[in-house]
């Protein structure tokens, strides 16, 4: 009974995922697209997923590369690794939508947390490297995404549980600016990409925040004022309606 009452009350918990809370942190954040969202369901995604292939191959690389050799690729310049770890010996895991994801739950705001990591490393001191794989060109400035991503590293920082965090780093792959002839073979088109290791300070503080903020926004029972130009999925749920987009903006 006491197991059935458990897993019960598991399905009731309101998981939010680390990337989906970062984007409470971008400039854009919309909070009536995300109450929307939260309460109705979002929008199909048609975003394709070759970057999904992209980012569990680079894993599955370094998995290899480990299991062989006892060591990373040369591409991914870390010290003092000891040992790759599955997400079991990082945390509390469980298995949702045929992934298994590091998972924890917040008292104070009610809502659990979940996250997979691309790659995590443990130290010689001991402690642990979170690394995340983002396929794009790192921006030294004005990246409009980096806001996201830190919160994504460091909601896994907060799911490590077991571990004492370090490190956490985010690896760009950036397309390369040229294009040698030799890429192109007669039925093949190769495009080669080079990694740039970009540090992110840990701020445990800032996912804890976020999901108070969560919280508040859905927590009103009438969806609040729209992020001033949105063009997300509060607009286009006022066009279906026929509803005045215009009206009660916020900056």
């Amino acid at each position: 009974m006491e197991r059935k009452e458990k897993m019960d009350k598991e399905e009731k918990i309101k998981y939010f995922g680390v990337k989906e809370l970062g984007n409470l942190a971008k400039e854009d954040f919309c909070p009536r697209c995300f109450w929307y969202e939260k309460n109705f369901g979002p929008f199909p995604s048609f975003f394709p997923g070759v970057f999904n292939i992209i980012d569990r191959n680079l894993k599955n690389s370094v998995w290899l590369r480990w299991k062989k050799e006892r060591k990373l690729p040369a591409w991914l310049e870390v010290d003092n690794v000891e040992k790759v770890l599955t997400l079991d010996r990082v945390g509390t895991t469980k298995e949702m939508h045929k992934q298994k994801y590091l998972i924890a739950f917040h008292k104070k705001s009610g809502f659990g947390l979940r996250g997979a990591p691309d790659l995590v490393l443990k130290l010689k001191d001991n402690t642990l490297h979170i690394i995340d794989f983002k396929t794009g060109r790192f921006k030294e400035e004005g990246d409009k995404f980096l806001p996201m991503y830190e919160v994504q590293l460091n909601g896994y920082a907060l799911l490590a549980t077991k571990m004492k965090v370090s490190k956490l780093s985010l690896v760009y792959f950036n397309p390369t600016k040229d294009i040698p002839d030799e890429i192109f073979t007669e039925n093949n088109f190769m495009l080669k990409f080079a990694p740039k290791i970009v540090s992110v300070k840990i701020k445990k503080d800032l996912v804890i925040d976020l999901l108070m903020k969560a919280k508040e926004i859905l927590n009103l029972k009438k969806p609040p004022l729209a992020k001033e130009n949105c063009r997300s999925t509060c607009f286009y749920i006022d066009k279906i309606l026929g509803g005045n987009y215009n009206k009660d903006k916020i900056k």
